[in-house]
């Protein structure tokens, strides 16, 4: 197979990254990936092991002088988001991934890229590959399954780790170094619904929202960015002041940490409504368009004929998953008090879909302050149990309080400055990152960072990684190190 990259510099760093576009590396099927590893690591004569989880640990020596400095953790996960374009073909489990150079970027068009993290996980490759490089004792943790919960990492066992300093490669802002990040818990919500047969008298449609650009529900939330599943209970309530309709499904969101790009549902109307029901669609897109026009130029409300559902909704079930969806909070909830340029709290209603007997609502709350994702959750609970709803925790990430003392923070400023002529910007990542297990899990105190190049689009079709800001992550990446 044809090597796209084998030609741009640094090619010890894109060597690597076009290895894992070619690796399965869907969250649950990191089998491949973490072969792929321990295949290095054999290469390389490095000590290295997995566990159950499939997460792997790889370990170096020190260079000849380093012996005793403080051994740094490098940290990266092996697992990608897959989303694709509604009407490309593409198997995630086997088919590589299709990308191309345009210009600066490095872009899959029709699916995701993978370079979150594809690309940390290459950076830390290299680094363990460099004959030439002075370092400290090094530890390389790649997890699995971070794209749904942190799951891998939260099964590590960080008993083995000797390291006191971590630095993590999942960051996508060159120039922005992450000083600490978010927390909060995933809640899973199931709402009871009751169905009855269809209507055979009635027409169906499929209502859909789409056209949205999405992004990542943390990274890109401050993008104010519409969010399908929201745009979609909005749209049917006010629907429902106009004509009468039966509800028969509505799903919306693919993974619950993107911002839902794309949601629909399936109505039964009176065929004498049908006018209607296109003037209403007609005027929502106008609304929506206007009101999104920045951060979705694409927005719209598409109807279309459907075939005839066995069941529907009954009305009190229809009105429960609406309202619930309406009710449930969206977005940034507040800005940091003592940095308000970040997000320090918000909410996502990431995944919405109807079952049998039951509607399932996945909501991910994000905050900087513990005291706030509690509080976020609580209302969650309170608002579940009024319509006699059940909720679980699918995940809880921990919040990674930035610590203004850091050496880590100190060296990476001076290197940078000294190659680059500026200081990095520092940032409160509105978004878990596993940095945080390690501030939770290890016995000892931790000196953490996050860095990386530049990836946008991230979890959506058409993400990219700049090449110019990879050469600046790596450049900057040595003489860190050896600087540590």
């Amino acid at each position: 197979m044809e090597r796209i990259l084998e030609h741009i510099e640094p090619q010890e760093v894109f060597s690597y990254f076009e290895d894992l576009t070619r690796i399965p590396r869907q969250s649950g099927n990191e089998k491949e990936v973490s072969d792929y590893l321990l295949v290095f690591a054999k290469q390389h004569g490095l000590a290295c092991e997995r566990d159950k989880a499939n997460n792997v640990l790889i370990r170096k020596p020190a260079s000849t002088g380093y012996e005793t400095h403080p051994g740094l953790i490098l940290q990266a996960h092996m697992d990608m988001v897959c989303e694709k374009k509604d009407d490309v073909v593409f198997d995630f489990s086997k088919d590589p991934i299709r990308f191309s150079v345009d210009g600066d970027k490095i872009i899959a068009r029709d699916t995701t890229l993978g370079a979150d993290d594809g690309i940390g996980l290459a950076l830390c490759l290299a680094v363990l590959a460099d004959p030439d490089l002075q370092h400290p004792p090094l530890e390389f943790v790649a997890t699995t399954d971070e794209e749904v919960g942190m799951l891998g990492i939260e099964s590590f066992d960080f008993s083995k780790l000797q390291g006191s300093r971590v630095l993590n490669l999942d960051s996508d802002d060159e120039g922005v170094l992450i000083v600490g990040c978010a927390g909060g818990p995933v809640v899973r919500v199931e709402l009871p619904i009751r169905r009855q047969a269809a209507d055979p008298a009635k027409t169906y449609y499929r209502l859909s929202v789409q056209g949205l650009l999405g992004g990542h529900s943390g990274e890109d939330i401050h993008r104010n960015r519409a969010n399908a599943n929201k745009l979609l209970a909005r749209f049917l309530l006010e629907l429902g002041s106009v004509l009468s309709f039966d509800l028969a499904e509505v799903k919306g969101g693919v993974q619950y940490n993107a911002i839902p790009r794309y949601a629909e549902a399936i109505v039964g109307i009176a065929p004498e409504d049908e006018k209607t029901l296109y003037a209403e669609a007609e005027q929502f897109s106008r609304i929506f368009l206007e009101e999104y026009s920045l951060s979705d130029p694409g927005v719209n409300v598409l109807c279309e004929t459907a075939d005839s559902p066995q069941t529907t909704l009954c009305e009190e079930a229809k009105m429960t998953v609406l309202e619930y969806m309406d009710l449930t909070q969206t977005g940034i909830l507040r800005m940091d008090v003592h940095y308000p340029q970040f997000v320090e709290s918000s909410v996502s209603l990431g995944v919405v879909r109807t079952e049998a007997e039951r509607a399932v609502m996945i909501v991910m709350t994000r905050s900087s302050r513990e005291s706030q994702y509690e509080m976020m959750y609580k209302k969650i609970v309170r608002l579940t149990e009024l319509y006699h709803g059940t909720y679980s925790v699918m995940s809880n990430c921990p919040a990674w309080e930035f610590d203004v003392r850091s050496e880590m923070v100190s060296i990476y400023k001076k290197v940078y400055h000294s190659l680059f002529g500026k200081a990095p910007s520092l940032m409160i990542l509105h978004a878990g990152i596993e940095v945080s297990e390690f501030a939770r899990n290890m016995d000892r105190p931790m000196d953490m960072i996050s860095t990386g190049p530049d990836v946008r689009c991230l979890h959506s079709p058409g993400e990219y990684v700049t090449i110019s800001s990879t050469q600046k992550v790596w450049t900057c990446l040595k003489k860190f190190i050896a600087a540590l």
